[in-house]
Order: structure tokens, then C-alpha cells, then sequence
């Protein structure tokens, strides 16, 4: 799983055979066919993994104040994204082809389902009219942020992306 994460990241699921990914890894294609029917139930599973140990990160901490609990998930993405960076590039390239997100969209939506209720929570005590809305925007605004972070590490500003998301979410403070 660890090789076809590696190759998938780098060469996109299109680009990505077995054969490649058996190579990678060192085995043969039989072995990874013992243990994957397809390519497509191999996908599932690397994303499905890497998806969980994502969204493991993303507590709510009922000893933080709302505010403190947003800053800290903005925080846990960039650190995430260090951690789990094939997983995110995987994720990314997924997302831009609809062919393949069809393949895993249940599994993805099944598991950002709890958080997106954690986040929708999180909204609603910071006093948002739609909280589960303004979750999704959240999201989405990570997920743009995600993007960049990744692709564009050397150019992106960091600091000053934190130091906006707290003057728009928090308004009182600098």
C-alpha cells in the first residue's frame, strides 16, 4: 500500500498500473492481486487509510474555547499535510477526476461525515446562522489552502495565511 501511495502521488491513478506499483514495491503483481481484486480496491483501501489517519488528527478539544479549537484545526491541516503529504497529493489528484472520485466517494463521504459535525458544532458555538454551511465553507477554504501548501511550498505564505483565516473568523483580533 505504502508503494502505491508513493506511485499514485507522483503518476496520478491514470497513470499507475499494477505493474508499476509491483515494481515499486518489490513484489509481484500475483502477490498484490492476493490481496487486491483491482487497482480500484486498492485505491480505496490507500485513501480509506489515509483518510482515517487525516481525520484522526481533527479533535475538538473541550478544554478550548471555540475560537482556540478553529485555530488549532487550521494548524493541525498545515501539520498534517508535512505528515501526510502523498496522501493529500493523492487526495487532490482524486478530486480532479471525476471517474475516479466515483470510485470513492461513499467511502471518503462516510468518513468526513463525523467531522463535518464536529466542524458544523464548532460553527454553531461561534454563533454562525448556518453552521453546517459554514462548516463546508471552512472546509473548503482548508482544502484551498491544502492545495497550495502542497503544490506550491516554496511560494506559500504560511504565516500570513493563519494570520488572515484568524482576521476573518475572529474579527477582534490581529
Amino acid at each position: 500500500m505504502d508503494a502505491a501511495l508513493k506511485v499514485i502521488s507522483e503518476k496520478g491513478y491514470h497513470g499507475t498500473s499494477i505493474s508499476v506499483i509491483a515494481k515499486e514495491s518489490g513484489v509481484s503483481k500475483g502477490l498484490i492481486y492476493n490481496y487486491f481484486d483491482s487497482k480500484e480496491e486498492l485505491l480505496t483501501e490507500i485513501m480509506y487509510d489515509g483518510y482515517r489517519k487525516i481525520f484522526d488528527k481533527f479533535i475538538i478539544d473541550e478544554n478550548l474555547t471555540p475560537k482556540e479549537n478553529l485555530l488549532k484545526l487550521v494548524e493541525t491541516t498545515f501539520n498534517v499535510m508535512d505528515e501526510l503529504e502523498e496522501v493529500f497529493k493523492v487526495y487532490f489528484s482524486v478530486l480532479m477526476k471525476k471517474d475516479v472520485f466515483e470510485i470513492l466517494k461513499d467511502k471518503m463521504n462516510e468518513l468526513s461525515e463525523p467531522i463535518m459535525e464536529d466542524f458544523a458544532k464548532l460553527m454553531a458555538q461561534l454563533g454562525f446562522e448556518n453552521p453546517m454551511d459554514e462548516a463546508f465553507f471552512f472546509r473548503f477554504i482548508l482544502d484551498g489552502i491544502s492545495l497550495n501548501y502542497l503544490f506550491l511550498p516554496d511560494e506559500f505564505p504560511k504565516e500570513y495565511c493563519i494570520k488572515r483565516f484568524k482576521q476573518i473568523y475572529f474579527k477582534n483580533e490581529k
